[in-house]
């Protein structure tokens, strides 16, 4: 029986890690796939490089401490496709190409989007 309560706990507590990582994750995720679509890509469209270059900038640092904890739960292959397409988006805006990098932005917004519809719990990422 006392097995029984042990493993119990560690399920539990295994479940309550995942839950509550989840909502910080689905919060961070929302707040950085509006930041690339509603504040950086407009800023390129309009060839604003410098508030574009620091925008970038700040969504790298909250990114990198993000990733930090995101990589003990989420798929690292993921996590590493973002980060490449932070830092081919910031080297891009720092050479002020108008295509290329609106075109990674893009990217780098559904790729967010795929992760925050990948780690939901739902039946088909279940199965």
């Amino acid at each position: 029986m006392r097995d029984l309560i042990i493993s119990f706990l560690a399920v539990t507590l295994l479940i309550g890690s995942w839950m509550t990582f989840y909502s910080y994750s689905e919060s961070r995720i929302n707040e950085f796939s509006q930041t690339v679509s509603n504040i950086i890509l407009p800023m390129v469209e309009e060839e604003d490089w410098a508030a574009g270059n620091s925008e970038i900038t700040r969504l790298s640092d909250n990114w990198n401490n993000y990733k930090r904890l995101a990589l003990l739960f989420l798929d690292t292959q993921s996590i590493s496709e973002i980060d490449y397409t932070i830092s081919k988006t910031t080297q891009y805006i720092k050479a002020r190409d108008l295509s290329n990098s609106s075109g990674e932005l893009l990217v780098l917004h559904k790729q967010l989007l795929y992760l925050s519809s990948n780690e939901r719990v739902s039946l088909s990422n279940i199965l």
